[in-house]
């Protein structure tokens, strides 16, 4: 439900957005391809082999750089206790042991289509995309070079990329797993540019949080004992 209202609520702020435009007499289209409900560029098979690519990629990323990031904090005198992520997923296994039945499509559902979905429409379509076309809007007019067009391209998808991504990983809360979820968005803005379309970075999030999930279903499972 918070999902579909999430999603709900930024589909409706920018239809809202293209009435006030045209109410000015300027053309907008009400047409959702902005926010990357477009076809990849390439296709969909390439679009949907990249994204699993990507995600992939990003599940051996983090297993190498987790461990890192856990002793550098831990050499720094931080806490590298989980407080968010691990409660969450010891609660998804004890409901697997107890009700494996209902548990394992309903996590599947939330947490490897529901969830990575409003994700990406969120931070990819919406706030990566509309601050990099926003930034690229007002980049034109004051960057002098002999691009002007291409600088100002390039600046404004660094700028938003970072800030885009910085606030996807700061919304984890978890200090530990913050490099990997900063570099996974990263790489999705990345995706999303090249391909102008969600559905790329929506597999690849998808593919990402698949091995959690799949951690979770087998603990509760009994199949592999495995700390979450």
């Amino acid at each position: 439900m918070t999902n579909t209202a999430i999603s709900a609520l930024v589909i409706s702020v920018f239809w809202l957005g293209v009435a006030v435009v045209r109410a000015f007499g300027r053309k907008a289209s009400f047409s959702l391809a902005p926010l990357g409900f477009s076809r990849p560029r390439g296709g969909l098979l390439v679009g949907v082999g990249v994204g699993i690519g990507v995600g992939v990629g990003a599940i051996v990323m983090s297993i190498i750089v987790n461990p890192i990031s856990a002793f550098v904090l831990d050499r720094l005198g931080y806490s590298t206790e989980s407080t968010v992520q691990q409660p969450f997923m010891r609660g998804l296994v004890g409901w697997v042991e107890s009700n494996p039945a209902v548990a394992i499509p309903a996590i599947l559902l939330v947490v490897v289509l529901f969830g990575p979905a409003v994700e990406e429409l969120v931070f990819r379509g919406a706030i990566f995309n509309g601050l990099n076309r926003l930034g690229a809007l007002i980049s034109s007019r004051t960057v002098r070079s002999d691009n002007p067009a291409r600088t100002a391209g390039k600046t404004s998808f660094v700028l938003s990329t970072l800030v885009s991504s910085a606030f996807f990983a700061l919304l984890h809360l978890e200090p530990v797993l913050l490099p990997a979820i900063l570099l996974l968005a990263i790489a999705l803005c990345v995706l999303f540019q090249r391909t102008g379309s969600l559905l790329p970075p929506f597999i690849a999030h998808a593919t990402f949080n698949s091995f959690a999930t799949s951690l979770i279903i087998l603990n509760g499972l009994g199949v592999l004992e495995i700390p979450v």
